[in-house]
């Protein structure tokens, strides 16, 4: 069995463990389970025992194949990173696992840490990604994949090590966020939008100023 087999069945035993966990705990489940909290940790939205043990599974599941099959049949994924290939056959599975704590530990009268300390780990999972940017090679399936960084390699390798340094950045502030209270979720929303926007027209203006620079040499 290759390497890349034995990752997605591990990966997908871990997606539906969950269901597992579910269906022994199911009597005791009230009928809505919580699914989403404010910044102070209070439930503020709710979805069906059944949804929650047995429904987020089976799409974290259907996630987790889609993503093993695009990076695994990838024609660049050769020169990728590792470590961030890692995380994202990983980022399913963990994600099922942490959704079915966070549902049903206050049910069961388990104590969760508050949701500042969530922020604030995200922020380092931003960290460490922004660490990692850089290092990964032109690819179609981890990293900023737009026209313009998929045409060219130098507009990728240029995207991704700015993308890296603003990433770690906006790590962070993150999360410095979750110890700001209204003003955090305000920034959280901003940092959000820098991180996806900014590489993006970055890397639009570098295939703009080559474009200008190709016409001004072959027309001058």
């Amino acid at each position: 069995m290759t390497k890349n087999k034995k990752q997605l069945i591990i990966t997908s035993i871990v997606c539906v463990l969950p269901m597992i966990v579910g269906a022994i705990l199911y009597s005791r489940l009230p009928e809505q389970l919580p699914t989403h909290f404010d910044m102070k940790g209070n439930v503020d939205d709710y979805s069906s025992k059944a949804f929650v043990c047995f429904g987020l599974p089976i799409i974290m599941l259907i996630i987790n194949l889609f993503v093993h099959i695009g990076i695994n049949n990838d024609p660049k994924s050769e020169g990728t990173n590792k470590i961030a290939v890692g995380i994202g056959k990983w980022t399913a599975p963990v994600t099922s696992i942490i959704i079915s704590i966070v549902s049903f530990a206050p049910s069961l009268g388990v104590v969760l840490p508050e949701t500042k300390t969530w922020i604030f780990l995200v922020g380092i999972l931003i960290i460490v990604l922004g660490n990692y940017l850089p290092k990964c090679r032109q690819n179609y399936t981890v990293g900023i994949k737009l026209p313009w960084t998929l045409n060219d390699v130098d507009n990728w390798n240029k995207t991704h090590r700015m993308a890296g340094v603003l990433w770690i950045i906006c790590g962070i502030l993150f999360s410095v966020s979750a110890f700001l209270g209204k003003v955090g979720e305000g920034l959280m929303i901003a940092l959000i939008i820098i991180m996806v926007c900014v590489p993006a027209a970055y890397s639009y203006a570098l295939y703009k100023k080559k474009n200008a620079l190709c016409y001004y040499i072959t027309y001058r």
